[in-house]
Order: C-alpha cells, then sequence, then structure tokens
C-alpha cells in the first residue's frame, strides 16, 4: 500500500478515537475494521475500514445491531448499494510533504477560549462535536481566519503518527480556502510534518491546487 495513503486512513482512526473519547464512547478495532461501541459524535461513521481486506460481510455484521448508521469505506472497494445502504459521499485521501522552507500564513490564529469556539463552531454547524476539551489537548490546532469582517475560515489540525491530519477546512460564504497558506499556517505549529486528509469537489481540486495529492478514493456509505 502506498505508505501516503496508510499514513492517511491511519490518522482517520486517531481522529475517531479522539472525538469518541471526547464524547465518552467506546471502540473496538479488530479484524481490520474500527468501530464505535454505541452510537458516535454527530457527523461520524459508526465504522471505519482500515484494512483493504475487509468485507462487505464483516462490516455488516458488525453494524448488526445499528438501526442507522454507516461506514467510511477507507479504500473505495465495498459496494453496499444491494445492502440497504445509501452512498453519502465519496472523496479522496489528500496528502502534502512537509515544506522545507514554509511560506506566510497570513490572518490565521489559535482558536483558544471556549468563546472563540463557540464562534467557530457556530460558522460550520460542529458546535456539538468540537467540544471545549479539545482546547485541552495539545495535539489539537483549532484555527481560525480574521479579517476586518471577523471570524472567515477554519481548520483543525490533529498530530498523530508522525503526520497533521487537516479536517473540518471551510469557509464563508464569499471566501475561499488558500491551501498553500493553510499548510504554512499549521507547519508553523507541526513543523517538519507531512499533512494527510480528505476532501472532495471544489475543496478537493483547491487542496491540489495548494500543494497536496490525491493518493486513493474513500466511500461514506449511510442506512
Amino acid at each position: 500500500m502506498d505508505p501516503r495513503l496508510r499514513s492517511a486512513v491511519d490518522a482517520s482512526i486517531g481522529w475517531y478515537e479522539d472525538l469518541c473519547a471526547l464524547h465518552g464512547v467506546g471502540s473496538i478495532l479488530a479484524n481490520g475494521l474500527w468501530s464505535s461501541l454505541r452510537p458516535p459524535p454527530p457527523l461520524h461513521s459508526d465504522a471505519v475500514v482500515v484494512e483493504q481486506s475487509v468485507t462487505a460481510d464483516a462490516v455488516l455484521t458488525r453494524l448488526a445491531d445499528r438501526e442507522h448508521g454507516g461506514f467510511k469505506d477507507s479504500f473505495s472497494t465495498i459496494d453496499m448499494a444491494d445492502e440497504g445502504m445509501d452512498l453519502l459521499f465519496a472523496a479522496s485521501w489528500i496528502y502534502r510533504a512537509p515544506d522545507a522552507r514554509p511560506g506566510e500564513s497570513r490572518g490565521w490564529a489559535l482558536v483558544t477560549t471556549a468563546a472563540e469556539l463557540a464562534e467557530w463552531t457556530a460558522g460550520h454547524d460542529t458546535s456539538a462535536v468540537l467540544l471545549p476539551g479539545l482546547l485541552q489537548r495539545g495535539h489539537f490546532k483549532i484555527l481560525a481566519k480574521t479579517d476586518d469582517q471577523g471570524h472567515v475560515a477554519g481548520a483543525v489540525a490533529r498530530l498523530g503518527s508522525g503526520v497533521v491530519d487537516v479536517s473540518n477546512v471551510h469557509a464563508r460564504p464569499g471566501h475561499s480556502i488558500d491551501w498553500a497558506e493553510l499548510a504554512s499556517a499549521i507547519h508553523g505549529y507541526f513543523p517538519g510534518r507531512a499533512l494527510v486528509g480528505y476532501e472532495r469537489g471544489d475543496d478537493l481540486a483547491a487542496a491540489i491546487d495548494g500543494g497536496f495529492e490525491s493518493v486513493g478514493n474513500l466511500r461514506v456509505w449511510v442506512r
């Protein structure tokens, strides 16, 4: 397997572990499949495929007690269309090598208080997901970009297993993300680390324009 893809998938599992712990939800990782022991935080899948050997039957068995919910197929190889599940979206894993000499990161700063986080999550519909406890975890950096209009963009960077997982990247209407600039901001806090994550559509195109590479595909299924 491409080590860039491996690092992106593993970083995603680290994110799920941390977010579930934040919400008091346990998990299991067995036979190449991660899953939560009870419904996960909002906007998160009940299970995540970690190894390419995982089958549709294995996923269905693990989720047998869930009337609703879904799973992330990290390698886009499992088709659940005939199993009562719908494709929520398809995306691409992305990877960016460390910058030898990071550029400028104009306007990006850390979110450090609960009030700042409340403003950040209100603009991204994640107030029930990204709880204030994240501000007390050193390997998480919640970033906001501001201008004379206030908070106009945001992202989360999480250090784990030698790479930084970049997620929840968003901009308010009328604004856009300069991914090269965002990468420079993140490298200011986590120098010398590769950046990973996943995006789709226009966001994927913007990330690639900003120096990221597409290193694999994923799909999220729900029922």
